[in-house]
């Protein structure tokens, strides 16, 4: 493995020698790199965020805390890769880190959907019933989240149930998610299309009941007009806000990674038809909108942020991760000099 890794890094070496890379190829490696950097620095600063203002320390926040741990990991062990793949045109580092590196995208894709999937069952609660979250049963469903979708990356991947018997890749060049129809169809719905149904449902019956509430809010405007600052009204308005930004969240994910799994299942179904340039092209492009997402959403967890802490300390709270963050690599990079 290790002469195999060594073969294709002088062989991308080579290939830098001679201007195999051009000026195309450079571009775009810097602007996927940006959005790497970008989507690496925003997920430290929301995941680090409750250590240091104790008012974001919710169940809530813990669920937000577990989408931001995907797309931290997604920044950290999926773009890296997938940038140099890129930009050298070539994969560089053996077919089984191939079938990691898949296994890593996959796995990190359906925490995030079945993060969200638990996020909408917590607002139906929040909203809808009295009932909630224990922190003891968010680390619970948390855990559930990660272990379910290790399951079901990593144990088909590795075992080759995705494949298609009599078609491969130059695994000393090429990383290529071949699936057939099955798998696409079953991991599909397992990973995607099934949690963003009961999303659709949960935010149903929450807009449902939020407009009964509504209701009976309009019929008591004269007790509200004495008592404008009750504890219950103002419940209720934070409750909604959140409950606004939780389907945004869910919107730009759907967004982002609903192209990626339509035409996943469409590819897999015209199987060996489905091998064009154009086509593959454009995977490449939806697939990057996918990564994007993990990109956008430290933006909405700031706005998220607005619910429970004043916007001049979100600022306060974010300039000191980031200075500590700065300081902490300052340090590091001494120390591997020295």
């Amino acid at each position: 493995m290790n002469e195999s890794w060594l073969s294709n890094f002088s062989s991308a070496a080579s290939s830098f020698a001679r201007g195999g890379v051009g000026l195309q190829e450079v571009l775009v490696g810097l602007v996927l790199t940006l959005i790497d950097v970008v989507t690496l620095l925003g997920n430290t600063v929301v995941f680090l965020c409750p250590v240091v203002e104790k008012r974001l320390r919710t169940v809530t926040y813990m669920f937000i805390m577990s989408l931001a741990m995907a797309d931290f990991l997604v920044a950290c062990l999926v773009m890296p890769f997938s940038i140099i793949y890129e930009v050298t045109g070539m994969w560089l580092f053996g077919k089984l880190f191939c079938k990691v590196w898949i296994s890593f995208d996959v796995m990190f894709c359906t925490a995030s959907i079945v993060t969200l999937c638990f996020i909408s069952l917590d607002r139906y609660c929040s909203v809808v019933t009295p009932y909630h979250y224990s922190r003891r049963i968010c680390i619970v469903m948390t855990c559930t989240v990660w272990v379910y979708s290790s399951l079901i990356s990593f144990l088909p991947v590795m075992q080759g149930w995705n494949e298609i018997p009599g078609v491969d890749f130059d695994a000393g060049r090429e990383c290529i998610f071949v699936t057939n129809w099955v798998f696409a169809i079953v991991a599909s719905a397992l990973a995607f299309f099934l949690p963003f149904m009961v999303m659709c449902s949960m935010y149903f019956f929450i807009y449902r009941a939020s407009r009964l509430k509504a209701t009976r809010i309009m019929s008591q405007t004269l007790e509200i007009h004495y008592h404008p600052n009750s504890k219950r009204q103002n419940h209720l308005q934070l409750e909604n806000k959140a409950t606004r930004t939780i389907s945004i969240i869910i919107s730009v994910f759907v967004l982002c990674w609903l192209p990626y799994f339509v035409l996943n299942v469409w590819l897999a179904a015209r199987g060996s038809d489905s091998t064009s340039t154009v086509l593959l092209g454009t995977f490449k492009i939806i697939t990057w909108l996918g990564y994007c997402n993990s990109t956008i959403n430290p933006l909405l967890y700031m706005y998220f942020l607005t619910f429970h802490m004043k916007n001049s300390d979100i600022l306060e709270a974010i300039c000191y991760i980031l200075m500590e963050l700065i300081h902490s690599w300052i340090i590091i990079f001494r120390m591997s000099i020295f």
